[in-house]
């Protein structure tokens, strides 16, 4: 889940503030592990963990973004800052959350294809937030992008991208057979900056969903 707060003072000196809070959505909920591995078939239940920022189950952590002063302006993409609750591998880059998606699969489920799928959902835009003096004005959801980092050369798992807004987006979709899966990735998040808003505050929500049907 995440929650994308725009700051934006007047007379030009914009805050961007874009909260990323994270709450977990997954059909059999799991823990994964560094980069991109395949792993043997177990003798437990089959099961699916999602891990986004804090290792702390429940916790809602967030990313802003601070626009201000000459920033305001120049067109310079913006990279949002993670809360202290973000959970941050000391090799991570600067500013980077921790993204885990992990699949155990039982021996009784050998020869069988599992599939693990990973998506977003976000809404069309971020909205003042009420008394913050920004009106009805909305920010479109697709200024906001990720640079993912320790990507795996075959690509599978998580790319680079931004949110569409308004729709389902895909950040991976992998079958396996007689295996499970360890994926594990740092994204680090950019607003565009490119549009001088209204000054107030800006929110919105995004729903990240790991599945094993």
């Amino acid at each position: 889940m995440l929650t994308a707060k725009l700051n934006v003072k007047p007379k030009f000196s914009m805050k961007t503030q874009v909260l990323m809070s994270l709450c977990l959505s997954a059909c059999l909920i799991k823990q994964a592990l560094a980069v991109f591995t395949y792993t043997d078939l177990v003798d437990t239940p089959r099961r699916l963990t999602l891990q986004i920022g804090s290792s702390q189950f429940g916790t809602v952590n967030t990313v802003s973004f601070n626009v201000s002063g000459e920033s305001l302006t120049n067109n310079t993409p913006i990279i949002g800052k993670p809360s202290d609750s973000a959970w941050t591998q000391p090799t991570s880059p600067t500013n980077g959350i921790l993204f885990r998606v992990t699949s155990q699969i039982p021996t009784s489920l050998a020869n069988t294809i599992q599939t693990v799928k990973f998506t977003v959902d976000a809404p069309l835009g971020l909205s003042c937030q009420n008394g913050s003096g920004c009106g009805s004005a909305i920010i479109p959801f697709n200024t906001i992008s990720w640079v993912a980092y320790q990507r795996d050369s075959s690509g599978l798992d998580m790319n680079d991208g931004v949110f569409a807004g308004g729709t389902t987006q895909t950040l991976f979709d992998l079958s396996t057979e007689n295996a499970g899966l360890k994926i594990e990735n740092t994204l680090v998040f950019h607003y565009a900056n490119d549009t001088v808003y209204p000054a107030g505050q800006y929110t919105g929500r995004v729903i990240y969903t790991a599945s094993l049907p």
